[in-house]
């Protein structure tokens, strides 16, 4: 999901098309950045602590949080908020005082980092390159949890999984809160160079009551679709000596892990199995950074989000949570996702450069993997295919280049090799902004494979593959009206296995325009917007895939509450049939207390039954909550159930439950358990093959976190999982694992 740094509560994330728009634009934008700041330099450091010492900040610069953009627009706020900033040549200081007139409706809880987003916060925004391109975000609520993140403002993407080491503190007062930041500019990527340094600087409040209300020091004109471009400027940082700029990080994973066979039911392995990896951070420069591991542990400690995937042909999606890979990553995105590094899953060793000169962007990343895992897509379907026991190099390089006003042209190799397999895919694209409210993206691609006989074998694969890919789209964004066209034309043979590419062989072509109307926090709504988008697939002989006519409703009110609802219907083809499709999806949120949120997706829809060719009826409801005991205990639960009929009756229920409960003992430890249960029961008299009359899958989790900073952290744990089918009367266990995680990071 893309959100926008002014409004983490309201997502405007939409799309477009290349249409005949004059170039000649693109000179023609000029920055909106406001009036300067000069941020001093002081000789006394601040205790971050949570109490701001009037003697300790005398020499910090005063900026007033005066405008607020969201529900309203750009009007007074209805808080006092002051920012306080200074830095002393080696850390930036920022503190924030902000006023409440009902202290006690302060919605602020203990967390793990990273978490905060449905608090009070205060925040920092800093375009240290200048180029209203990327920004560093620091975020701190009202007990001094901490989150970070990079936006990156050329692809509308924010990148909440790179973590800085920095100082935060907080404290409850009985006007409101106060906020202390210590963030070390060693931290931070910006171009080296004698005398002052020029940034981009925004500071935020996030106001959570009846309404999500955010505020800024400066107004934000919906009518242009860039952030960055609107920020005020800030100089100072005169002739920084960020000293030597390294960070060392040894790990230690133990782990003792059994299995077993049903047919037995004895317990193998169990052994510890200690291992050992180093990675290292080094500065080159402050625009400049190496990265470098050996024996990585990219063991991953908390359990991803089990996502149901009963009926659907193509593979899904998960983040990448990793340290190494995560460094940085947004050096390498690209408008279509041809980096996914999870496709790496166990390297020896892995090193990347990646920096910043001017207007020249550059990234390399070499790894190997002990195994090779690709996505083997098609049309209609996608699989994930493994070469067994084979190793494989890894090498990627991407280069984008700023032109104008806010655009880029870049490139993007990647390499994927081994034992009688290669893949390599070429990519030119390019994001232009003619104006203030239009933007296009282009990628052309290129790929070329070999795949050895087990592949070949095992998913009707030719031998040698060669394949181009194009992705164009404009989009509009205005104060009121969206609209966008698309053309995306994928080869049948294009292949990207380092990238999430799970479907090729066929020609999309997309239209959509929508309408947003506006209102102050007073009316009943803030935010209404009504699209309609109508869409056409082919493969690549012209047979046509999916035609498809879409409306869209988006409503923001009271209680926090947002409502989307998508209706519409398909003309689908699948094993040579077509059907008619319906769908009708609504998503409700909303947060009666400052403790509670409540949420509800209901999906009615004709659907086509994948597994039998023919068309089915499915009833898909997800109901959702979260609730806070106190400061410290959280409890989440999501439940999803599916009903799935055909003329005949009930052709499966499926029920996947996610429970997740955490106490925070304080900003650095918590103890979480996790339980999920996948629970499927199939008819198998409607069913045209073999099934399982029911599948039951059960795993859970109890994990213990300490944290000093976001690299210094130790994990201890449990695991198990097991399932039940028919040749079992309950659930029965197949793995369990005992496990300890200690990381630390080292500067000189």
């Amino acid at each position: 999901m893309t959100l926008s740094p002014q409004n983490r509560a309201l997502s405007r994330t939409r799309s477009g098309y290349l249409v005949a728009i004059l170039v000649a634009g693109l000179f023609s934008q000029t920055s909106l950045a406001q009036s300067q700041y000069d941020i001093p330099r002081t000789k006394s450091k601040p205790a971050i602590n949570g109490e701001i010492d009037e003697q300790e900040w005398d020499d910090a610069l005063s900026i007033s949080i005066t405008v607020e953009t969201e529900p309203a627009e750009n009007v007074p706020a209805e808080v006092v908020t002051e920012g306080l900033v200074m830095e002393d040549g080696e850390t930036l200081y920022v503190a924030f005082i902000a006023e409440d007139p009902r202290p006690e409706q302060i919605r602020a809880f203990y967390r793990d980092r990273d978490q905060l987003w449905d608090d009070d916060w205060v925040a920092i925004i800093l375009d240290t390159f200048n180029d209203e391109r990327r920004a560093f975000e620091f975020y701190v609520n009202p007990l001094g949890v901490q989150a970070d993140d990079i936006f990156d403002d050329v692809n509308q993407r924010t990148d909440e999984a790179w973590d800085a080491i920095w100082d935060s503190a907080g404290q409850i007062t009985d006007s409101g809160y106060l906020v202390e930041m210590a963030i070390p500019l060693n931290q931070l990527r910006f171009s080296p160079q004698d005398g002052p340094q020029t940034w981009g600087l925004n500071l935020l409040r996030y106001y959570p009551r009846d309404r999500e209300t955010n505020l800024s020091v400066i107004p934000i004109d919906r009518n242009i679709s860039c952030y960055l471009c609107q920020v005020v400027k800030a100089d100072g940082f005169s002739d920084l000596e960020p000293g030597i700029n390294v960070v060392a990080i040894p790990t230690l994973v133990a782990a003792s892990s059994e299995t077993r066979d049903p047919a037995d039911g004895e317990w193998l392995g169990g052994d510890p199995d200690p291992q050992g990896s180093f990675d290292v951070r080094w500065g080159i420069t402050q625009d400049t950074y190496l990265n470098a591991t050996i024996n990585p542990d990219f063991s991953q400690v908390e359990a991803d989000v089990a996502q149901l995937d009963i009926n659907q042909t193509f593979s899904l999606f998960f983040p990448e949570r990793r340290t190494f890979f995560l460094d940085g990553s947004d050096y390498f995105d690209t408008f279509r996702n041809l980096v996914y590094t999870r496709n790496i899953a166990s390297p020896e060793y892995g090193a990347k450069i990646t920096g910043k000169n001017g207007p020249h962007t550059f990234g390399l990343l070499a790894a190997n993997d002990e195994s090779t895992s690709f996505i083997v897509p098609r049309s209609l379907s996608s699989r994930i295919a493994t070469l067994a026991d084979e190793k494989s190099d890894v090498a990627i390089a991407r280069y984008r280049y700023d032109i104008f006003q806010n655009s880029t042209v870049g490139a993007l190799i990647t390499n994927r090799e081994g034992n009688g397999y290669h893949n390599r895919v070429s990519s030119l694209d390019t994001t232009l902004r003619p104006t203030e409210q239009d933007t296009i993206y282009l990628q052309a691609m290129h790929s070329e494979s070999l795949y050895p006989k087990q592949i070949q074998d095992n998913y009707g694969q030719a031998a040698e593959l060669s394949d181009k890919s194009l992705a164009i789209e404009y989009q509009h964004n205005d104060r009121n009206w969206d609209w966008r066209l698309g053309h995306y034309d994928w080869g049948k043979d294009f292949r990207a296995d380092l990238g999430f590419i799970n479907r090729v062989d066929y020609v999309y072509q997309v239209a959509t325009i929508g309408h947003t109307w506006w209102w102050s926090g007073d009316s009943f709504f803030n935010r209404i917007r009504f699209a309609a988008d109508y869409d056409r697939t082919e493969d690549q002989s012209g047979l046509l895939l999916e035609e498809e006519t879409e409306f869209f409703l988006n409503m923001n009110g009271p209680l926090q509450s947002s409502l989307f609802g998508l209706f519409g219907g398909s003309k689908t083809y699948w094993n040579g049939r077509y059907f008619d499709e319906q769908f009708n999806n609504l998503n409700l949120s909303f947060s009666p207390a400052p403790n509670l949120q409540l949420g509800i997706n209901i999906r009615v829809e004709d659907v086509v039954d994948f597994a039998n060719t023919r068309l089915g009826h499915s009833k898909r409801v997800r109901p959702e909550i979260r609730y806070q005991f106190g400061r410290h205990l959280q409890l989440d639960l999501e439940h999803t159930i599916q009903n799935f009929d055909i003329d005949g009756g009930r052709l499966f229920t499926a029920n996947l439950t996610n429970f997740r409960t955490t106490y925070q003992f304080n900003n650095r430890s918590f103890l979480r358990v996790i339980v999920q249960q996948d629970d499927r029961e199939r008819n198998q008299d409607l069913y045209t093959f073999p099934v399982q009359s029911q599948n039951r899958e059960l795993t859970s989790q109890l994990l213990y976190s300490y944290r000093v900073n976001a690299a210094t952290r130790f994990f201890l744990g449990y695991s198990d999982a097991g399932f039940q089918d028919d040749s079992q009367d309950s659930i029965y266990r197949t793995s369990r694992t005992f496990f300890a995680k200690f990381s630390y990071a080292w500067q000189p």
